[in-house]
């Protein structure tokens, strides 16, 4: 056993540490940021989507259609980088400042004379828009001089009639015949009577369109639908032939490369590329495309194979030459997703942005032989190691110009959102919202000083991807690696380390790297968790790896996000501009009904997919499972073979709901309401993964707020104790990995009449404490372990890190310090590490590069496996805090009571956050710290 003096195992540097000599960043994938990044790295708006080279190739310019940051207004912006100062002057677009209802995307072009540059607007929630501040779908047109965009007119783009029998849902959440356009990319097309055409990828309603430039008329509309679900193919990719006769379209879903014939103005051939079998199985995800001066061959860069494919166009051509493998040396898993592509004049370089490994994969198309394509995948000759998450590219002068998606990291967000006369309400908060804090970034790469640095620059990147760190094992103190039998993951939501541990303390003395001015639901509100962490163990430097729900759902379940995650998530919860398409919806709609892939999911799969095909059990309450509950307008809709109804009740949903001081029925734990609101019955179960279905709990609800965690574990604790009797009649028929949702720490603000923000979070508390409590006084304490972690920290300020989070690992064999203090882990983790960990535990090879190479939490196994059983503190039950509702002159009830919290992380996470504060800390004075206003960066300043 490793002996502890002290309260700390391990220090490291935290995550936001950076300075003057370039010490490494540690990010909250689990990768890290190594030195100095080459190409001396400029700050940008959020979320460089993509780039395009003026004609005279003087200017560069990236449309930042992310989230928007304080500098630009929070609004999104097109940033232009003079070639020849390397001055960066940003132009936010007052149309798409947060909450507005439409925002750009991926569509960015010159036009032929470089007078003009296009971009496209997307709209979900107001598609036609309204002729004033709403403008809908289309592609905004500006006006660009000397390195100056001015805004000028707009192409707009209506609603698209689509085919018969075809479908879509993003219209009213109801089957219609009218698809949404929401443009993606746009390339130029140079007409036969000398005007400017567009190509227009809509990426919500299966199509591309043709539309004269001058007019916005639209001459032709390619119908690329392949299913009666729209949208199901999602075209993301364009590009066209020098001569104007031949486009290409990426199909982001549908593993697919798309010839148009411009002169005959019809859909051509069908290229599938690596394109799966199974109609469900996640595609390859074709992204980017990128055709040779010479016009004779197409890259495409394929993001969820890590790849890129060589197509031949020459002759007439449309067929596949070749593959190049984007991953780095010895790198077997797959987690390098390709996302942007660059050529250099000559063809004879490829560059592949790999969004997951951050960086650039420098390929030698020449390699690419008829003899060598027969063997196999070409690998590249070396890698550039960028900031965090590249996202497009440019080559032009003999450089070649990398903008990445997250720059540096968030850093600690414990002070005021900083405000402009024109920012919206929902950011005037007493911290900074994480997304405001995510800066893209503009690096400037020598092509011929690139090359000469390879070898070097590939041994950063395999150092940043931690592909040289020894291998981990779990060992327990007894040498042995396999007591634990059973894992119980519980995920819960959106709580910062400082929100709920800033406090913790032992015998009067703080424990742990704590703010305790931070901390709005502390010992008193959550007794139970800060009972595990003192005695179980602390982890006060664990990192969540997503920013919100939409992605920390993927990255707790899969360890790994998507392209289209990265692409996606910012639109939605900016201004709800595209739908939440996570946890197995997209679009409405279930993939898995639809029988089309989920365009979210990464080809490594997740957690379940691991289990199942390595002959462990498991079994789901909630996670990955959508809920219709009596009081939903689809209630009634017929179900199918994979959904399930609340045994022992009928789907007529006779009542709706459980009126206080009415009968809870006896799959929920019985009793009578003792809640003062209403708490809806379930209707149905939707598994949205098909190794979930027979595999989950058909009574168990899913998101809904209103519904008690209480209840959520009375479901737990019910089937605990069958597998508790088997257990004790000698068979072990309790699953290797259980998955409890327990979200109601998210809390649904100050609703009247919903439970207030501390009932629900201490309702949380109790859950997870009654959960541990009945395990570890079973039969199964010897052989099982709790992994328990937020999926995100999106909704508190924290000293340290925007990321950082409470996470914690209970066990028999947890450690204890030997002065009998608290023991305190401050090693790096993240939710990878928590992945890794409960992989290893259970003799389960990784899913990914990133788990791959995790750091495992091996410490929190090094006890001699003598730790009592855990007993569950009933106080705020017994003090009635759990069934506390909101009054209707709570803070912010007004504001509340519009927000939906039906499903995770629909309500405004802007407006909540102020809601939570003012509710927690009452008429405490705001810290000193969150009063700060940081200077206004220097344009030069990219540490700040």
């Amino acid at each position: 056993m490793k002996k502890i003096t002290g309260l700390l195992v391990v220090g490291l540097v935290g995550m936001s540490a950076v300075g003057a000599c370039g010490q490494a960043i540690d990010l909250p994938t689990g990768k890290q940021i190594v030195g100095l990044v080459p190409g001396n790295p400029q700050r940008l708006n959020t979320l460089p989507i993509s780039m395009a080279v003026s004609p005279d190739g003087r200017y560069v310019v990236t449309v930042n259609a992310g989230y928007g940051t304080f500098e630009s207004k929070y609004m999104q912006s097109l940033a232009v980088l003079d070639t020849m100062t390397g001055a960066v002057a940003d132009f936010p677009d007052g149309r798409t400042i947060v909450e507005a209802k439409q925002t750009l995307y991926s569509g960015l072009a010159f036009s032929g004379d470089g007078r003009h540059v296009y971009a496209s607007m997307g709209s979900t929630t107001d598609p036609l828009g309204d002729g004033g501040k709403k403008v809908g779908n289309g592609v905004v047109v500006y006006g660009f001089s000397e390195g100056k965009i001015v805004p000028e007119r707009m192409i707009k783009i209506p609603l698209q009639q689509l085919a018969p029998g075809r479908k879509t849902k993003l219209v009213g959440g109801v089957d219609g015949d009218m698809g949404v356009p929401f443009p993606a990319a746009i390339a130029v097309v140079r007409g036969a009577s000398g005007g400017e055409k567009v190509l227009v990828a809509d990426n919500l309603s299966d199509d591309v369109l043709l539309i004269d430039a001058t007019t916005g008329m639209i001459e032709k509309r390619f119908d690329l639908a392949e299913n009666d679900a729209v949208p199901s193919t999602y075209p993301v990719a364009l590009a066209v032939s020098k001569d104007g006769a031949r486009g290409f379209v990426a199909l982001w879903n549908a593993s697919e490369v798309v010839e148009l014939d411009l002169k005959k103005n019809a859909v051509g051939r069908k290229l599938p590329l690596l394109k799966p079998t199974g109609a469900t199985v996640a595609g390859t995800h074709p992204c980017a495309l990128e055709i040779t001066a010479d016009g004779k061959t197409m890259y495409v860069a394929l993001a969820n194979r890590d790849a890129v494919a060589a197509v031949d166009l020459g002759a007439g051509q449309f067929s596949v030459k070749g593959y190049f493998d984007t991953r780095l040396p010895g790198q077997s898993y797959f987690g390098a997703e390709p996302s942007a592509l660059a050529l250099s004049p000559d063809g004879s370089r490829l560059y592949a942005a790999n969004a997951m490994t951050d960086a650039i994969a420098v390929i030698d198309t020449r390699k690419l032989t008829a003899k060598a394509a027969t063997k196999g995948m070409i690998e590249p000759i070396g890698f550039v190691p960028t900031e965090w998450m590249p996202m497009s590219m440019a080559f032009t002068g003999g450089k070649l110009y990398v903008a990445t998606g997250k720059g540096k990291g968030t850093g600690p967000n414990n002070f005021g959102q900083r405000v402009t006369d024109s920012t919206p309400a929902k950011l005037k908060k007493n911290f900074t919202y994480i997304a405001t804090l995510l800066y893209g970034s503009l690096a400037v790469l020598d092509a011929a000083a690139l090359e000469s640095d390879l070898p070097h620059g590939t041994a950063v990147v395999l150092e940043s991807n931690r592909m040289k760190s020894a291998e981990e094992k779990i060992h327990f103190a007894d040498g042995s690696q396999d007591h634990i039998k059973h894992v119980i993951y519980i995920i819960k939501e959106n709580r910062t380390y400082d929100q709920v541990f800033g406090d913790l303390k032992q015998n009067g003395k703080r424990v742990g790297n704590g703010d305790d001015s931070l901390t709005m639901f502390g010992a008193d509100i959550t007794p139970n968790q800060h009972a595990m962490a003192l005695q179980f163990g602390v982890m006060d430097n664990f990192y969540d790896s997503a920013e919100v729900s939409g992605g920390g759902h993927v990255w707790s379940n899969a360890a790994i996000g998507s392209d289209y995650l990265e692409k996606a998530w910012q639109q939605n919860y900016r201004g709800g501009q595209r739908s939440y398409d996570f946890e197995g919806m997209v679009a409405e709609g279930y993939p898995i009904q639809q029988k089309i892939p989920d365009v979210n999911e990464p080809t490594s799969g997740y957690l379940w997919g691991n289990l199942a095909s390595h002959g462990k059990t498991l079994y789901h309450f909630g996670e990955y499972i959508s809920s219709t509950f009596c009081s939903d307008k689809n209630a009634m809709t017929a179900v199918n073979s994979q959904e399930g109804a609340m045994p022992g009740e009928t789907k007529v949903c006779v009542p709706k709901e459980i009126k206080p001081g009415e009968a809870i029925p006896e799959v929920w734990g019985g009793g009578v309401n003792k809640w003062p609101w209403a708490i809806p019955l379930l209707a149905r179960n939707v598994a949205t993964k098909p190794e979930l279905v027979g595999h989950y709990a058909e009574e168990q609800a899913d998101f809904n707020l209103k519904v008690p965690d209480q209840i959520r574990a009375e479901v737990f604790l019910r089937h605990l104790k069958g597998w508790v009797a088997d257990k004790q009649a000698g068979k072990d028929t309790m699953p290797n990995f259980v998955m409890l949702r327990f979200p109601n720490d998210h809390t649904a603000g100050t609703t009247p009449g919903s439970p207030t923000p501390k009932s629900s979070v201490a309702d949380n508390d109790l859950a997870i404490g009654r959960a541990v409590d009945a395990i570890s006084h079973s039969p199964y304490w010897d052989d099982t372990a709790f992994f328990i972690l937020e999926d995100d920290a999106q909704n508190g300020a924290d000293h340290v890190d925007a990321h950082r989070s409470l996470a914690l690992v209970v066990s028999k064999y947890s450690p204890r310090a030997v002065d009998g203090g608290a023991f305190v882990d401050s090693r790096f983790y993240t939710t990878v590490s928590m992945v890794r960990t409960m992989e290893m535990v259970l003799g389960l090879p990784p899913m990914n590069n990133n788990d791959a190479f995790s750091s495992a939490m091996e410490s929190m196994f090094t006890g001699p496996g003598d730790q009592a059983p855990f007993t569950a503190n009933y106080m705020n039950r017994d003090n009635g805090l759990i069934y506390t509702a909101n009054a209707k002159t709570a803070p912010g009830a007004k504001e509340s009571s519009k927000m939906d919290f039906r499903h995770a992380d629909r309500a405004d996470a802007q407006k909540l956050n102020v809601i939570l504060w003012q509710d927690a800390m009452g008429d405490k004075p705001v810290p000193a710290q969150l009063k700060e206003r940081r200077k206004k960066a220097k344009k030069d300043d990219d540490d700040d």
